[in-house]
């Protein structure tokens, strides 16, 4: 009888942050470029005026003030603002995301820095996490907290955002630690 022998092929994604990094520093670097050339692009429309000139059925010449836009310097005026706003949203909603601000070292009390601008709850978990060395399991840090499992899971969910700690499997339970 023949075996009949296969190799399943999946599909493997790599995750590289500095391959994300770099892509998103060149996005927002595009951004920058398209929102400065289209600044320079809008003021010079805006600030290059010209004379209209009219001339009537009667053959007389009418020239009139710069207070006009032709229709192709409307359009280029909105085109540019249409730019503007998208790269300064973009910009605005991108940059310094995932800049860690709060990044801790290893040194002591350096967690002290960061803990006046955190809110009363996430003070307590990075307190629990100071009195136990730097790492603790998620079912004893509810235990030591005395609140909801639920509670506990979206402040760590957003103390991870901030960068100061790390989650990681740990049996049925997460071991919680500091970011080194």
């Amino acid at each position: 009888m023949k075996s009949n022998k296969y190799i399943p092929i999946t599909k493997v994604f790599i995750y590289n942050p500095n391959n994300y990094c770099k892509m998103k520093q060149f996005k927002l670097v595009i951004a920058m470029v398209l929102l400065i050339s289209s600044i320079v692009v809008f003021a010079i429309n805006m600030l290059n005026s010209q004379a209209i000139q009219i001339v009537l059925e009667t053959g007389q010449e009418v020239t009139t003030s710069s207070n006009y836009f032709t229709l192709t310097k409307v359009i280029i005026i909105a085109m540019t603002s249409f730019f503007i706003g998208g790269a300064i949203t973009y910009v605005f909603y991108n940059s310094d995301k995932d800049n860690n601000v709060f990044k801790m070292n290893n040194e002591k009390n350096s967690y002290d820095l960061v803990i006046p601008f955190l809110k009363d709850d996430e003070k307590k978990v990075i307190l629990s996490l100071k009195d136990n060395k730097g790492e603790i399991l998620q079912n004893k840090l509810v235990r030591n907290l005395g609140i909801s499992k639920v509670k506990t899971t979206r402040l760590l969910a957003s103390l991870e955002r901030k960068n100061l700690i790390v989650k990681e499997r740990f049996g049925l339970t997460n071991k919680i630690r500091f970011i080194k």
